[in-house]
């Protein structure tokens, strides 16, 4: 059995979620609109059956624009609908979610709301959230892939169960949370093993180019150190992510006019963006992504300098960005 991952794996959209196409609509209510007629007065419907064949009738237009009202109040409602679905969820809709799993956003930032004006604090992306969302319900699978990656995100926020009996008939639980939040740090992290018994944690920092600090992986070690968290037949080895840096280098043309400059601020910020989606533990770099970037900021014709190669990194390593340049030429 195989697990959707969000950022691995697409998802189509749900069939609820289906606009119906404006000539089947438009159809449809021209039939309806007949036939409703024609059982008060047959006659009538056969004067409208011919008016709504001409397209330049005043009536045929109104049951036009009536559809894409229609067709708009659908698309609306379709994205409130696809606002309670944990693949599609945004914002506070997945703030709900998450919330359903016990879990929430983490702080990347506190901020400095004494600040002037105040700087607001920094919380984990839609995309992050989301997969610790998908990530919580495998904490049962001990030993596997998920639960060890679901312990590296929730670093720190499981709390240590301890369980004693004091007096006869007194069970005392408690739950102890530790407060470092090296959790927030955390940007990628898996566990493969490397020979039996044994198992390598590579955790991917979200500072710099995420090489880990050494305090970071002292709380990972820590974590994993723990009873609870550590299966028995492990031994657990702790490391920082391996960085493979290259750099995007692109030469794009466009068509003369004067919009060169917002062209290549779109092409760097979507470059850039790719570049940081790109920038996980087993992350591909491919070129053909650039191109396609390119063209959808604008580009007519391109030459991409570097990479020339799909960048590709093994279980340990990350590939990181450290240049997005983009030239822009006119035809």
């Amino acid at each position: 059995m195989s697990m959707l991952i969000p950022g691995q794996n697409q998802l189509a959209e749900p069939a609820i979620v289906t606009v119906e196409a404006f000539e089947d609509l438009l159809a449809e209510f021209k039939t309806f609109v007949v036939e409703y007629v024609a059982a008060r007065s047959p006659g009538s419907a056969t004067k409208l059956l011919d008016s709504l064949e001409n397209e330049s009738e005043l009536l045929t237009l109104a049951l036009e624009a009536f559809c894409v009202r229609l067709q708009t109040h659908e698309r609306k409602y379709n994205a409130r609908i696809k606002q309670m679905l944990a693949w599609w969820a945004t914002g506070t809709n997945l703030d709900a979610r998450l919330a359903d799993m016990g879990l929430e956003r983490q702080l990347l930032d506190p901020g400095d709301p004494a600040a002037f004006p105040p700087i607001p604090p920094v919380y984990e992306s839609d995309d992050d959230a989301r997969l610790r969302y998908y990530l919580a319900p495998h904490a049962p699978a001990a030993g596997s892939r998920m639960q060890y990656r679901r312990e590296i995100f929730t670093l720190g926020e499981r709390p240590v169960v301890k369980v004693d009996s004091t007096a006869s008939g007194v069970v005392t639980v408690t739950y102890t949370f530790d407060p470092d939040g090296f959790a927030a740090q955390i940007k990628d992290g898996n566990a493969r093993r490397t020979a039996p018994g044994e198992v390598m944690v590579t955790v991917l920092s979200r500072e710099g180019d995420g090489r880990p600090s050494a305090q970071l992986l002292e709380g990972v070690r820590r974590h994993f150190a723990r009873p609870d968290v550590r299966p028995e037949t492990d031994l657990v080895t702790v490391q920082g992510a391996q960085i493979k840096p290259y750099k995007i280098r692109v030469i794009a043309r466009i068509n003369s006019g004067p919009d060169s400059g917002l062209t290549r601020a779109a092409a760097q910020q979507q470059l850039q963006g790719y570049a940081n989606t790109c920038h996980r533990l087993e992350g591909r770099v491919d070129p053909s992504w650039i191109d396609y970037t390119l063209h959808s900021a604008g580009a007519v014709q391109l030459e991409i300098l570097e990479p020339l190669e799909p960048i590709v990194t093994s279980a340990f390593e990350a590939p990181y960005c450290t240049t997005v340049d983009v030239e822009v030429l006119t035809l």
